[in-house]
């Protein structure tokens, strides 16, 4: 089988004059470019059988496409799509959807994506909500040091309490996060919280020439929320929450 016959792991689409970053894929294959008009693809030969999402074989992923966004606009593929080959790639892809891969890469040219994750002290949340509400302490004092089969239904209803007031403080807190970087982006994603103490997981559209602006409003964040809030902030990212590519839904 020749190499254009292969079937082909795409990692995303850029200009076609942009450089291809170096090193290898998925599996240790090769990358190279499949051309059509002013696109190409980032590819590398598939390898046999169903590609696992390992650990491994996400970074690599992630690292190939963070290698292409070094170098210019990116439109990254979401991991594990294989095309039959080099023609599919072509005609399917790049030839199928050339107007919105077009209208994407203008749209995205000069920006990256930013994440903010902000997960609760648990410790310092439950002090701010035993603070900020009178029934909760005295029902949380009224069943302190009773035996754990005792006041069966009051200890149910602590616990919605208690599971109502994280969410209203994580309503408050997200709005906060939003009102303060939002203003230095082009667009946000908010993701659904995957924990009941995670107060914000979102997505930042931003400029290359406000990234700077952004990073300082996310430290001025953690200073405000020292001890209580812990940030996880990862960028700059290739626009993964900001495609839409058809070809591989």
């Amino acid at each position: 089988m020749s190499a254009q016959a292969k079937p082909k792991y795409v990692y995303g689409v850029v200009p076609k004059a942009a450089s291809l970053p170096r090193g290898t894929g998925i599996r240790r294959s090769r990358l190279h470019a499949i051309e059509d008009g002013e696109l190409a693809a980032i590819v590398s030969d598939a390898p046999e059988g169903e590609i696992q999402a390992g650990r491994e074989e996400l970074l690599t992923h992630a690292r190939v496409l963070e290698r292409a966004r070094d170098r210019g606009v990116v439109l990254p593929m979401r991991f594990g799509v294989v095309m039959p080959d080099e023609d599919a790639v072509r005609h399917e892809l790049l030839e199928g959807y050339r107007d919105e891969l077009l209208l994407q890469m203008r749209e995205l040219e000069g920006k990256a994506e930013l994440r903010l994750r902000a997960v609760y002290d648990q410790d310092a949340l439950m002090k701010e909500i035993v603070k900020a509400h009178s029934d909760i302490a005295g029902l949380s004092a009224a069943l302190r040091d009773r035996p754990a089969d005792a006041m069966y239904y009051e200890r149910i209803e602590l616990g919605q309490k208690v599971a109502a007031a994280i969410e209203q403080a994580a309503i408050v807190d997200l709005s906060a996060i939003l009102d303060a970087l939002e203003p230095l982006a082009v667009a946000a994603q908010v993701e659904e919280p995957d924990h009941e103490h995670v107060a914000a997981n979102v997505s930042f559209l931003v400029e290359e020439a406000q990234i700077p602006a952004f990073d300082a409003a996310v430290d001025e964040l953690g200073r405000q929320n020292d001890g209580r809030l812990r940030f996880k902030y990862t960028g700059p990212l290739p626009p993964y929450s900001f495609v839409e590519l058809p070809a591989q839904d």
